[in-house]
């Protein structure tokens, strides 16, 4: 029997006081929006690389992990991909400095999603999720 090799990558929903999510703007063309993240590096646990990407993209690093929210995956033709979503907070206003890969960001409310093209229509899931988990 073959085994499918993964690769696990991690994504957080970052809520601000007023309950609107960051999202960011990938260097890509045509315009794709995403959520904070990446993939763990070698020899780092999920907590460091979470918070290592986080502070990369955005320069965040004061925030609370509230739980999983999302755990999805896909294949493709020679590896496979497992993404953990993290429902996180943060208080105040975050002073936000994007890194290269990122040309803009947003903080949208349920009502903006319409209003931008994600990566991958999941992403617009993951956030819905997370904006019924906060109403509740």
């Amino acid at each position: 029997m073959e085994y499918q090799p993964f690769f696990i990558t991690q994504d957080a929903i970052i809520i601000n006081k007023n309950n609107q999510v960051l999202i960011l703007c990938h260097n890509s063309e045509p315009e794709r929006w995403l959520l904070p993240g990446g993939k763990i590096a070698k020899g780092e646990f999920w907590l460091e690389g979470l918070k290592r990407e986080i502070q990369e993209e955005t320069s965040i690093i004061d925030f609370e992990i509230n739980s999983i929210l999302d755990v999805s995956s896909w294949i493709e033709p020679e590896v496979g991909y497992y993404v953990v979503t993290f429902l996180c907070f943060v208080s105040g206003s975050p002073n936000i400095r994007l890194s290269d890969e990122h040309k803009n960001y947003v903080w949208i409310s349920p009502n903006d999603l319409d209003k931008y093209n994600f990566w991958h229509p999941d992403i617009k899931k993951r956030i819905q999720k997370a904006f019924s988990t906060i109403a509740e």
